[in-house]
């Protein structure tokens, strides 16, 4: 009986080793692939870190040249926009000048044209009495020659006054117009 005993104990003292045992193998197993695991995963993240770095290299690299490029953007706008306002301002002051002239222009014409309107009324009155005189009688021929040479030389006269001042209208208009349309060419 105490053998029989002793058996029964015997047998679970064997059952719990063999159960022992089992779970070591079975933790071994477990902890050899646990630290599989863990070595994978260090390497993963030594991995991840390593990219990271670049990464963040990279990053940092492309930001400063990002800042390097806004910088040099926000210069060449305020550049930009200092020759617009000086361009404008010129051009302002180009276009006032330009109406300044041509107002002073017409003026000048305008007084030019009275003055010549005022010498044609005093050559057609001049005229005027040429052919009263002739119709007074003819005994005054020699004077009418005279007054028709004068009226010839006085018209000879308004003509190349004419003439004259018409020319340097039109040289101070073209100048005036290519002046307008240098000015308009650069407001461009």
């Amino acid at each position: 009986m105490l053998l029989r005993g002793r058996n029964g104990y015997f047998k679970k003292y064997v059952l719990r080793h063999i159960e022992n045992n089992l779970k070591s193998l079975c933790f071994s197993h477990y902890l050899h692939q646990v630290l599989e695991r863990a070595r994978k995963a260090e390497s993963e993240a030594a991995s991840f870190k390593a990219q990271l770095k670049t990464e963040t290299t990279t990053f940092k690299k492309t930001l400063r040249e990002m800042e390097s490029a806004l910088s040099e953007s926000t210069a060449l706008s305020q550049k930009s926009e200092r020759e617009y306002i000086t361009l404008r301002d010129s051009i302002k002051s180009l276009a006032e000048s330009w109406k300044s002239d041509t107002e002073q222009l017409r003026e000048e014409m305008q007084k030019r044209e009275d003055k010549w309107r005022g010498e044609a009324q005093s050559v057609g009155k001049k005229y005027l009495e040429l052919v009263q005189e002739l119709k007074k009688g003819k005994e005054g021929s020699e004077e009418v020659r005279m007054l028709r040479e004068e009226d010839k030389n006085l018209q000879n006269e308004v003509e190349s006054l004419w003439v004259e001042e018409l020319g340097t209208l039109r040289e101070e208009v073209e100048k005036s117009s290519r002046e307008s349309e240098v000015a308009g060419n650069t407001a461009r």
